[in-house]
């Protein structure tokens, strides 16, 4: 079942890092991090205003200036609310991987947190992740693989062929998510002014307004463990412009409203087009949790799966043989802990 997730962030560095290739599990063709995944891709009305063509490719300034109300093409601030302590924040997480420097890319996600947390910040942008089925996955890794074995054999035309379907896949991904950034401008490119937390008169004193967002699409080929998972990573600055010119706050409660059409859009937009050009076919899961393409055993899903695997199996597992996270437990000190919390240790003699 293709997803749609939400997360606010702060490191807008990551996904400039991603598209330089890193030495993670996995073969050279079968694995895409190890070749450096697609260069990410600007999208939106608002982008388009700042003079950033839609498709067009991300280069570090322009992205970093756009995300930090910066005009790309003038250097001027633009008018708004800029979001503050960026700087902060990454001297913070600096310091941190630079105490930690073969942190691997599971741990950089944790210190980015830490990190935010110790900042106390808006965030910069919110990442919606859409995540693909694991046989779309398995079936793009497989062209990758082809690709390779043809050239261990020698055999140009062949490599040239799977290279050219390895690529197509791809765009066909990229394609169903622009599809679904196009419906979210649509349906969710709004800000917000004014109060809503109560109502006066029975309305609500504050407005909505159009907006036009600023987005880069990032298209990543691997989890954390190296195993395929195409997922792409729609980042959406905080900021938005607004219809008299000033730049406000993106609702993000919008945002999420539109996740599982969004989610929808790209399924269906994938599936038809590998039915059409591939010949693919589609069953539906034992589970009833979506579709997955039919020829692809369930055994080789799973193999593909381990981190997913590992997710269930902690979920499933009963709350009081989980650990909190610390900060939760320090949350309730003062009241019945959270399962799962260890009971505070008894003050020891003072040291003198």
């Amino acid at each position: 079942m293709t997803v749609a997730t939400p997360r606010s962030g702060f490191d807008l560095e990551y996904y400039l890092n991603r598209t330089a290739g890193e030495k993670t599990p996995g073969g050279y063709y079968l694995n895409a991090a190890q070749q450096g995944e697609p260069d990410g891709r600007w999208f939106g009305k608002g982008a388009e205003a700042l003079g950033l063509r839609d498709g067009q490719v991300v280069t570090k300034k322009p992205y970093l200036a756009a995300y930090n109300m910066i005009d790309p093409q003038t250097g001027e601030r633009l008018p708004g609310r800029a979001p503050g302590s960026y700087a902060k924040f990454a001297e913070i997480l600096q310091r941190k991987l630079e105490a930690e420097p073969h942190a691997t890319q599971e741990r950089y996600l944790q210190l980015e947190r830490e990190a935010a947390q110790e900042t106390r910040r808006s965030p910069v942008y919110t990442d919606i992740t859409i995540a693909h089925n694991k046989s779309v996955s398995v079936l793009h890794a497989s062209f990758r693989e082809q690709a390779r074995r043809a050239r261990l054999a020698g055999d140009g035309e062949r490599e040239a062929l799977w290279r050219a379907r390895e690529e197509r896949v791809q765009e066909i991904l990229q394609e169903a998510n622009h599809a679904a950034l196009e419906w979210m401008q649509e349906q969710a490119g709004f800000t917000r002014t004014g109060y809503h937390g109560s109502r006066v008169d029975g309305v609500e004193p504050g407005r909505w307004a159009r907006a036009l967002p600023v987005v880069t699409t990032w298209l990543q080929g691997t989890n954390r463990d190296g195993e395929p998972h195409d997922h792409s990573h729609n980042v959406i600055a905080r900021m938005a412009l607004s219809e008299d010119g000033v730049w406000r706050a993106v609702d993000t409660m919008a945002l999420r409203q539109q996740l599982g059409a969004m989610a929808g859009i790209v399924e269906s937009r994938v599936y038809s087009a590998l039915a059409r050009e591939f010949g693919v076919k589609v069953r539906k899961r034992e589970d009833g949790r979506g579709h997955e393409i039919d020829g692809i055993a369930q055994e080789t899903l799973d193999a593909y799966s381990t981190r997913a695997h590992t997710v269930t199996q902690t979920q499933a597992a009963p709350a009081t043989a989980r650990r909190r996270h610390p900060a939760m437990c320090r949350s309730r000190s003062s009241r019945r802990p959270w399962p799962g919390c260890r009971p505070a240790a008894a003050p020891g003699p003072a040291r003198i």
